[in-house]
């Protein structure tokens, strides 16, 4: 068995959308090297940011909320996996087993990730690619890629649509952001970690692959 890291570690570099800046501090409150007795950090960061997960309350006022997913949803036994341009994907769906619970689209757009093109100029997810998903694939779950997020400065109005399409209307879950450079087939299982925060439309999440 071996197991891979597909989340990115935070740090105040951190690409955010739509270029946005100093919206990560690493703050020093306690230092052994100052004369403290132990080392600590404050940190100050949004909760989409990062790899994280998008959840229907970030577009929808009564969607559900990250406390109202049970620790079972976020272990994946079924997991797909497309290494393609997005307008490639549709042609690559009968590739996939029906039956799987978690898709990772790499688009290998994550190679942009520490430049402005990474925010700027990411592919454009068309909103019915939802329902699409959905009914070729009953039992999906969540939908994660290497894009900064679902919704590209080239057409934000389709990114809003495309969010409430799947977070809403299909009820699959999103996580941007992945960090897929070292992925290249699907991993027989996935554990998601999301950090526990209360009431939560969104958070950053550590996802480990598994393969046997």
């Amino acid at each position: 068995m071996s197991t891979l890291f597909l989340s990115y570690f935070l740090h105040e570099s951190t690409p955010a959308y739509a270029g946005a800046e100093g919206t990560i501090t690493f703050e020093k409150s306690r230092s052994i090297s100052k004369g403290d007795t132990s080392n600590n950090l404050k940190l100050t960061f949004p909760n989409h940011i990062g790899t994280h997960i998008d959840f229907p309350y970030h577009f929808n006022e009564t969607g559900k909320k990250l406390d109202d997913y049970p620790a079972g949803f976020w272990i994946f036994n079924r997991v797909g996996f497309l290494n393609c341009n997005v307008d490639e994907i549709q042609d690559r769906l009968d590739l996939i087993s029906d039956d799987i619970e978690f898709l990772i689209l790499k688009t290998g757009f994550g190679a942009y990730r520490n430049g402005k093109i990474y925010w700027e100029q990411q592919p454009v997810i068309p909103a019915n690619l939802a329902k699409i998903l959905k009914d070729k694939f009953p039992k999906l779950r969540v939908f994660g890629f290497d894009l900064i997020s679902l919704t590209s400065q080239l057409n934000k109005p389709e990114g809003k649509q495309a969010h409430l399409s799947f977070l809403c209307d299909n009820d699959i879950l999103i996580v941007e952001d992945m960090n897929l450079e070292s992925i290249n087939n699907a991993p027989d299982m996935l554990v998601v970690a999301p950090l526990m925060i209360s009431q939560a439309d969104g958070a950053p999440c550590n996802i480990i692959a598994i393969f046997n």
